[in-house]
């Protein structure tokens, strides 16, 4: 049997056999994952939904790409997947799924995005699913930035209530054309989850921001793209950084279904009082001879705000 680990993920300690791409902590396990028999139904459950049930304490995640998924207070994850599932696409559906709902449930609102680290703290980018995270995420490495996340930002407040990013893990989703522009040999890696195009690459451990950071910009990825050379970034209001933040949750009707609205509320209010909002809308890589170019290009306007 594969010996147990405990690595620090989104600032967690999670004790597990799986080998997952992320820092190994000295601290003891706060979170264990376990393999076993999920129950088809909660018996307290008040949720309808089929795919997602909590009864105050634990969630019951169905998911027909991996199968089933029970998260308990205070810490334990029981996987019972599709016995023919990967050991790759079972770390997907952990550091996704898994500990993404754990976060909620733990009143840590998660949010969906990447994060560059900087020399004067970390630069979040807020955007959904297929609006170029990936490829941001890819044109900061080649900028020699490090990178925390391509897709789950997890926060906490520090001992003098400063909001930092927690690193998340090294594995990042990305294209077979983004990875061969990053001189990577696709043939040994794996799609993230099956029939799913994106393949899973690890960042090196000397480009993964593995240190804790606090935020001193947030911006919110506009899907459309500028028509120059350069990113068309501006500042926006409270109100409206209330209604992307919101739009920007990883799983946002989790905050209903927890009754987490104050948590989301509080993360609010901390972030705007801490740094600047904007929204950005990216150049088409058209404009550039590289993505390398186009990734020291963007790295110069974030870095210069």
């Amino acid at each position: 049997m594969p010996q147990e680990l405990v690595y620090c993920i989104y600032g967690i300690n999670v004790a597990t056999s799986l080998p997952l791409p992320a820092l190994k902590s000295p601290l003891p396990a706060e979170v264990s994952i376990l393999r076993g028999s999920a129950p088809d139904i909660l018996s307290a459950a008040f949720s309808a939904n089929q795919k997602l049930q909590f009864d105050g304490h634990r969630v019951l995640l169905n998911q027909p790409l991996f199968g089933k998924l029970l998260i308990e207070k205070p810490g334990n994850i029981t996987l019972d997947f599709n016995p023919s599932l990967s050991q790759a696409h079972t770390i997907t559906a952990l550091q996704g799924s898994g500990l993404g709902t754990l976060l909620h449930l733990r009143k840590q609102i998660p949010l969906h995005g990447m994060a560059i680290a900087t020399d004067k703290g970390a630069i979040v980018v807020l955007a959904d699913s297929g609006s170029g995270k990936s490829t941001l995420a890819t044109a900061m490495l080649l900028a020699n930035l490090s990178v925390f996340t391509d897709d789950i930002v997890a926060l906490q407040s520090d001992k003098n209530g400063v909001l930092q990013i927690q690193p998340a893990h090294r594995r990042l989703k990305l294209s077979q054309s983004q990875l061969h522009t990053l001189g990577i040999d696709t043939s040994m890696l794996s799609n993230t989850a099956p029939g799913i195009e994106k393949i899973g690459w690890d960042i090196p451990e000397a480009q993964f921001a593995a240190v804790p950071m606090p935020i001193i910009k947030c911006l919110f990825l506009e899907p459309v793209k500028t028509n120059s050379a350069n990113a068309h970034i501006t500042a926006i209001g409270k109100l409206e950084a209330f209604q992307r933040l919101l739009q920007s949750v990883y799983r946002p009707r989790l905050i209903r279904v927890f009754d987490h609205e104050q948590s989301f509320f509080t993360l609010n209010q901390q972030l705007q009082h801490q740094c600047q909002s904007y929204t950005m809308q990216l150049p088409d890589l058209g404009h550039f001879p590289s993505l390398s170019d186009y990734g020291k290009a963007i790295a110069n306007q974030l870095l210069s705000l």
